[in-house]
C-alpha cells in the first residue's frame, strides 16, 4: 500500500477519532479544580429611599473563587456571581466601616464554586447623608476653535438646558453650576451638534437626570461691510478764529460675524480727526476709527484729513 493511500484510508474515522480526543482532553481539563481572581458587580441592599452615601460605592469588587474550571470559565463568562452590602443602619450623618468578605458574595446555587478571599477593597468606609435633589442650569462645554472667519452665533445652549442633579445633601447644596463634556469645534464651519454626558466631578455619589444632553452650536462667517458718509468727529484747541476740516465724512469698511455687521450703520462707528495741541497752520491728520467690539475696521478712505488752524 502506498504512503499516500494509507494516509487518507478511512479519514472520516480518524478525523472523529481526534475530535473525541479533543472532547475529552477538554472535559478533563474542565474538570480539573482551580482559583481564579473575578471582579464581580457590587449592589447596595436595603438603603432608604431618603438616604445616601456622601462618596459613590465602587461598582465592583475582585474576589477570588475556587471550583471546577468550567464553572469558573462558565462564571467568567455569563457573570452570574455579584456581591452585596446591607445598608439597613444607614442613617444621615452616620459613618459606617463595612467589612467585606466571601458572606457577601452571591454565587448561583448551582455552581460547584466557593468564594475564598475579597481582595479589592477588603472594606468600605461610608459616610451617610440625605438624598435631596436640585435643578441645575447647564453649562455646555466647548473645546478648540472654529475656522479662521466663524464665529460662534450667540452662546452655546443644551436640550435640555437644565438637569436634576440627585445626591447627598452636603454636596448638593453647594453646587453652583453643571457642565457638560467638552464638544470639539476646531476647525468648523458649520452648525455643531452633538450628545454629550453631564459631568460629575469628584468622588461625590452624584446622578443627573438626564444623563446626557444635545450640545448646539451655530456658525456663521465673516461678512464685510462699506459704510459710507460717517461724520467726522473734529477735536481742537480753543481760542483759534476758523478752524477747519476736510472732507467731512468718511466711508469705512468693516467685517465681523455676519448677525453684528448685518445692522451697522453710520452711527455705530466713530471717526476722530485730533488736532488737539497743534498750531496754527495746515494739517494732514490720520483718522481714528472705533468700531463696535467684535468688529474690524478693515479700511477708512480717506486716509489722511487736511485739517487747518488759524
Amino acid at each position: 500500500m502506498s504512503v499516500s493511500r494509507a494516509v487518507t484510508n478511512n479519514i472520516a474515522l480518524k478525523i472523529a477519532a481526534v475530535i473525541l480526543a479533543l472532547v475529552l482532553w477538554t472535559f478533563a481539563k474542565g474538570e480539573q479544580r482551580g482559583n481564579r481572581l473575578m471582579s464581580v458587580p457590587l449592589i447596595v441592599r436595603n438603603l432608604q429611599e431618603d438616604v445616601t452615601t456622601v462618596e459613590r460605592v465602587p461598582e465592583t469588587i475582585d474576589v477570588m473563587l475556587a471550583g471546577a474550571n468550567k464553572e469558573l470559565v462558565g462564571l467568567t463568562l455569563w457573570g452570574d456571581v455579584y456581591a452585596f452590602v446591607d445598608m439597613t443602619d444607614a442613617h444621615p450623618g452616620r459613618s459606617l466601616r463595612v467589612s467585606l468578605s466571601p458572606a457577601n458574595v452571591v454565587i448561583p446555587r448551582n455552581a460547584d464554586v466557593l468564594a475564598l478571599e475579597v481582595s479589592n477593597p477588603k472594606s468600605l468606609d461610608l459616610d451617610i447623608d440625605s438624598l435631596v435633589s436640585k435643578r441645575m442650569k447647564i453649562n455646555p462645554g466647548i473645546e478648540g476653535e472654529l475656522a479662521e472667519g466663524y464665529f460662534m452665533l450667540g452662546r452655546p445652549v443644551s436640550i435640555p438646558d437644565s438637569v436634576t442633579i440627585y445626591g447627598p445633601a452636603s454636596v448638593v447644596d453647594f453646587l453652583q453650576s453643571i457642565r457638560t463634556e467638552g464638544l470639539d469645534i476646531s476647525g468648523r464651519r458649520d452648525r455643531v451638534e452633538a450628545s454629550r454626558s453631564i459631568v460629575l466631578e469628584g468622588p461625590w455619589n452624584l446622578h443627573s437626570v438626564p444623563r446626557d444632553v444635545r450640545v448646539v452650536v451655530e456658525v456663521e462667517g465673516t461678512r464685510s461691510i462699506t459704510l459710507a458718509n460717517v461724520p467726522i468727529v473734529f477735536e481742537h484747541e480753543p481760542g483759534f478764529g476758523s478752524a477747519t476740516i476736510r472732507p467731512l465724512t468718511a466711508e469705512v469698511i468693516l467685517s465681523g460675524a455676519e448677525h453684528r455687521v448685518r445692522s451697522l450703520s453710520s452711527s455705530d462707528v466713530i471717526v476722530t480727526v485730533d488736532a488737539r495741541g497743534l498750531p496754527k497752520g495746515t494739517h494732514d491728520l490720520i483718522p481714528i476709527v472705533e468700531a463696535p467690539e467684535g468688529v474690524s475696521v478693515e479700511q477708512a478712505a480717506p486716509v489722511r484729513f487736511t485739517v487747518t488752524l488759524e
